[in-house]
Parts: structure tokens; C-alpha cells; sequence
């Protein structure tokens, strides 16, 4: 993949945002680096880093997919019920394997905590 100013703004907003960003996201982000980015050049760029595993996608019941830089290992997130903005929620051990019935293969999971962010909840403290 060639690296371009519109890829190195992409990579760079997931880098700074420290959480799962969503397309539209990540487009209104770039622009603040690269100004004419435009939508097609995201979803270019998102599917190339993916392919090349520079960034995974995270999905969530509800919500559009996300991307965030691999973490190395499975991690719990926040979804804000106010503003819809997902974080990484930090683990201190691995989460255990899953427990499924006998015959059942399990390919991935999440643990998904749910509430207001710090931004969200501080507004209905005035």
C-alpha cells in the first residue's frame, strides 16, 4: 500500500482518538488534517489497513462497525447511551474462555458495559 497524506491522516485520528471510531468519525477527523478527504478515500484506506491488520474492526449490536488499532488481546468496551461513542475499557487479566455447549464453535465475543460518558453525564449536573 502506498502511503499517502490521506492514509497517514486516517492511521494518525485512530492513533489520537484512543478508541473505536466509526467511518463518518474517522472522516469528520481526517478532515481537520487533510480538509478535501473524502468518503471514498476513507473506506479505501480503512479496507487496506484492515487487510494489512494496521487496524481491526469492532462491531457492536446497534451500532455501525468501529475501527481501533489491535490491542493484542480481547478488551471490554463502553458504549455511551447519550452520545453513541464507544472506548476501550482497560482489563487487568485476560477475560476467560467461553463456556459454550458441547458442539458449539465460538469465534469471538465481548463484554459490553453500557452508561453515560464523562462528557454526556457532566451535562445533566448543571
Amino acid at each position: 500500500m502506498v502511503q499517502t497524506r490521506q492514509r497517514e491522516a486516517i492511521f494518525s485520528v485512530l492513533q489520537e482518538a484512543g478508541r473505536p471510531l466509526c467511518r463518518e468519525e474517522i472522516l469528520r477527523l481526517g478532515r481537520s488534517k487533510v480538509p478535501r478527504l473524502g468518503p471514498a478515500t476513507v473506506n479505501r484506506a480503512i479496507r487496506e489497513l484492515s487487510q494489512k491488520l494496521d487496524i481491526i474492526g469492532v462491531e457492536f449490536p446497534g451500532q455501525p462497525r468501529r475501527y481501533e488499532l489491535p490491542a493484542g488481546c480481547e478488551h471490554p468496551h463502553f458504549i455511551c447511551r447519550v452520545c453513541n461513542k464507544v472506548f476501550d475499557l482497560p482489563i487487568a487479566t485476560e477475560l476467560p474462555p467461553a463456556q459454550a455447549p458441547s458442539g458449539f464453535v465460538v469465534k469471538g465475543g465481548e463484554i459490553i458495559y453500557s452508561g453515560e460518558c464523562r462528557d454526556c453525564s457532566t451535562a445533566y449536573d448543571v
